[in-house]
């Protein structure tokens, strides 16, 4: 999922009410884009009927 910018703009200007410059959007898309990826990684043994613990749980132990 390509993470923009833009979108970050979007996001927190529709449902934060936050004004985002330009440049802090970038930074920000970066490092959103980073953690998804961790996650969508690290989910893809989990289905969505599973334990809400167990993906909580699985996030820390990647994290160690």
């Amino acid at each position: 999922m390509d993470v923009s910018h833009d979108l970050i703009r979007q996001i927190a200007t529709q449902l934060q009410n936050l004004p985002v410059d330009s440049s802090r959007a970038t930074e920000l898309a970066i490092e959103v884009a980073r953690l998804n990826s961790a996650i969508l990684g690290a989910s893809s043994g989990i289905c969505f009927t599973d334990e809400p613990a167990a993906f909580c749980a699985l996030l820390e132990r990647r994290g160690k």
